[in-house]
C-alpha cells in the first residue's frame, strides 16, 4: 500500500479498511468519493497536493485543516478521502518504533466514530474533527483498551508537592491564574466576578513554597499555605510530561475498563518511552465535573472515574456535557428526555438554577501502582 500513489483506488480502500473497519455504507461513501474526485483532473490535483502536506509537512497542517473545512460540511468526504491517505505513513511510524500494528487499529477506530459524528451533525457522511484527527496518523495518540492517552507537557498551571514521609499530596495554583469568590476559573459558565475576582500567587525562595491551595474536589483557596521544603518535594508542574487522558465514545466505561486502560498505558510507556519521564495522567473533561460527582450515585461509572482523579478548575463551561449527553448544545431545557439515570439528574439539577462545567484532573504515575496493591 502506497498513498501516495494509491489513495483513490478501489483496493487502496479496501486494503485501508483492513484497519479503520468501516461499515458497508461508509464505504461506500468512499468509493463514490474516490470516483467524484479521479473525474475531475482539478480535484484530483489538489487530492494529491493535499496528501503531501497532510504525510510530509507537519507545520502546514493547520493550513491544510483550514482549506478543507473552508469547503464546507457536503466536502466532508473529501476531507475523509484525505486523512485516509495518510494511512501507509502512520503504519510506517508505527512500525519504526516498534508499536503492534494492533494498537495502530484501536486507535483508528475514532475515524468511524467522528465520521458517524459528522452525518448525525450534518445528514451526510464525511469528517470534520480534523485536527483531532491529525496526530491519530502521527504517533500522537494511543487508544489502549477503552481509553485514549495521548504524550504531551502538562497543561494544568499547578504545583503537586508529595510529603517525603506519608506521600500526602498538596496542590498549589501558579501565579497569575485569576479565580472568582467561589474558587472557580473567573469567566467559567461564561461568568465573571469582578468584586470577588483574585489572583492566585506562588513563590518559591528553595526553602518555603507559598501558594494557593486547590483542594481535590476542584476549588482553589484564596487562603495561602506555606510548605517546607524539607518535607514536601515538586513532583509535578506545568511543563512536565504526563499521559492526556481521552475518553472515545461508544461502549461502556466501566471503572474496571479503564482500571485496565492505564495498567496498559504504564506498560506502553514502560516498552516504547521509556525515555520519557512520565509524570501523571491528566484529563479535562465534563466527565469530571465537580457537580456530577455530588448528584449522582455512588455507583455511577462516571462518579468512579472521577474517583481516580483529583480535581482542578479549568475554565470551562456546559457545552460538552450537553453535547455528550443529550447530542446537542442548547440552553433551553424544555423536551429534553429524562430517559437515563445520568440525563434526569443533570435536567433535575439545571431545572433548580444550579451549573453544572467541566474540569480537569490529574493522577500521578505512581498512584496508580499504589492503587493497584491496595
Amino acid at each position: 500500500m502506497n498513498g501516495d500513489i494509491d489513495f483513490l483506488d478501489d483496493a487502496y480502500i479496501d486494503a485501508a479498511n483492513e484497519y479503520f473497519r468501516l461499515s458497508e455504507p461508509i464505504v461506500e461513501a468512499f468509493r463514490k468519493e474516490t470516483e467524484r474526485i479521479n473525474g475531475d483532473p482539478e480535484l484530483q490535483r489538489k487530492a494529491r497536493i493535499y496528501h503531501r502536506i497532510l504525510v510530509h509537512s507537519g507545520d502546514q497542517v493547520q493550513k491544510l485543516n483550514a482549506e478543507l473545512l473552508a469547503m464546507g460540511p457536503e466536502a466532508g468526504m473529501f476531507a475523509a478521502v484525505i486523512y485516509a491517505s495518510a494511512l501507509p505513513s502512520a503504519i510506517g511510524l508505527h512500525r519504526e518504533k516498534g508499536i503492534p500494528l494492533s494498537i495502530l487499529r484501536d486507535t483508528l477506530e475514532d475515524f468511524d466514530i467522528w465520521i458517524r459524528h459528522h452525518r448525525e451533525k450534518y445528514g451526510v457522511w464525511g469528517l470534520s474533527e480534523l485536527g483531532w484527527l491529525a496526530r491519530h496518523f502521527r504517533c500522537g495518540i494511543f487508544r489502549l483498551g477503552r481509553l485514549q492517552f495521548m504524550p504531551r507537557t502538562c497543561y494544568l498551571k499547578i504545583k503537586v508537592f508529595r510529603n517525603r514521609d506519608n506521600g500526602a499530596l498538596v496542590v498549589l495554583s501558579d501565579t497569575g491564574v485569576a479565580f472568582r469568590a467561589d474558587g472557580q476559573i473567573d469567566g467559567t459558565n461564561g461568568v465573571t466576578d469582578p468584586d470577588g475576582r483574585w489572583e492566585a500567587v506562588y513563590t518559591n525562595d528553595g526553602r518555603t513554597a507559598s501558594g494557593n491551595q486547590i483542594w481535590p474536589q476542584g476549588y482553589a483557596d484564596r487562603r495561602r499555605v506555606e510548605l517546607d521544603l524539607l518535607q514536601w518535594e515538586l513532583v509535578l508542574e506545568e511543563g512536565d510530561w504526563v499521559l492526556d487522558v481521552h475518553i472515545p465514545a461508544g461502549g461502556p466505561m466501566t471503572h474496571g475498563l479503564c482500571r485496565d486502560s492505564y495498567r496498559q498505558a504504564a506498560a506502553f510507556v514502560r516498552e516504547y518511552m521509556s525515555g520519557r519521564d512520565i509524570k501523571a495522567f491528566v484529563c479535562h473533561s465534563w466527565l469530571l465535573s465537580p457537580q456530577l460527582g455530588r448528584i449522582l450515585p455512588e455507583t455511577s461509572n462516571i462518579v468512579k472515574f472521577q474517583r481516580d482523579y483529583r480535581l482542578v478548575p479549568v475554565l470551562s463551561d456546559d457545552h460538552q456535557l450537553f453535547e455528550r449527553v443529550f447530542g446537542l448544545k442548547t440552553t433551553d431545557l424544555s423536551g429534553l428526555p429524562r430517559d437515563t439515570t445520568l440525563r434526569r439528574r443533570v435536567l433535575e439539577y439545571l431545572s433548580a438554577g444550579n451549573v453544572i462545567h467541566g474540569a480537569g484532573g490529574f493522577m500521578m504515575w505512581n498512584e496508580l501502582e499504589y492503587n493497584e496493591n491496595q
